[in-house]
């Protein structure tokens, strides 16, 4: 582990072939999460596993270029968000990737621990919808099955009530966060 990291920091996996580079965008994130650096695209694929929560990952490589790790990826269905890396201009081809965000080398620390959180907060956000449509699951199926007297005298049913609600809250607001983010991407911002 890292100097100053604990077990529940994120996990990121940074990908270059350029041990340099590599290191040196360990070095920016090390501070806010535990970091695995590769320097290929088998030796990233050797070290990835399910604590991996980001993969910053350079596109082309020899060997093993960054589409094909991130084939990989998806097709052993890894629950982790892909932010990729390249002195690469976005071209056509981008688009049959599925990844969460895309830099341009050469990137800043900010820039970098910007994007690792804009990720993450998509995470959260599914998080929070899932857990929002659980409850509000349950909160139809307690409505159907008891009357509206059962389900007021119920201290179940009212922490269900608060809970969908913070829910709410908690999904708006980190809805309001990643709609100026994307605002800010339409509008050719580099946030």
């Amino acid at each position: 582990m890292a100097a100053g990291t604990s077990e529940s920091e994120p996990t990121v996996l940074v990908v270059d072939d350029e041990d340099r580079v590599a290191n040196c965008y360990k070095l920016f994130i090390s501070d806010t999460y535990e970091a695995r650096v590769a320097t290929g695209g088998q030796e990233a694929l050797n070290s990835l596993d399910r604590k991996v929560e980001v993969v910053l990952l350079d596109r082309r490589m020899p060997k093993m270029h960054g589409h094909e790790v991130l084939n990989h990826i998806h097709e052993q269905k890894f629950d982790c968000r892909v932010i990729i890396i390249s002195a690469l201009d976005p071209d056509m081809e981008v688009l049959d990737y599925q990844f969460s965000k895309y830099l341009k080398k050469p990137i800043v620390k900010e820039q970098l621990l910007d994007a690792i959180e804009q990720v993450r907060m998509l995470d959260r956000y599914e998080a929070l919808l899932t857990e929002y449509y659980q409850s509000v699951e349950k909160y139809s199926i307690m409505q159907a099955e008891f009357d509206s007297v059962t389900l007021e005298g119920s201290d179940e049913f009212q922490a269900l009530e608060e809970e969908i609600a913070q829910l709410r809250e908690d999904i708006d607001r980190t809805l309001d966060v990643l709609d100026s983010t994307m605002e800010g991407m339409l509008r050719g911002e580099n946030v």
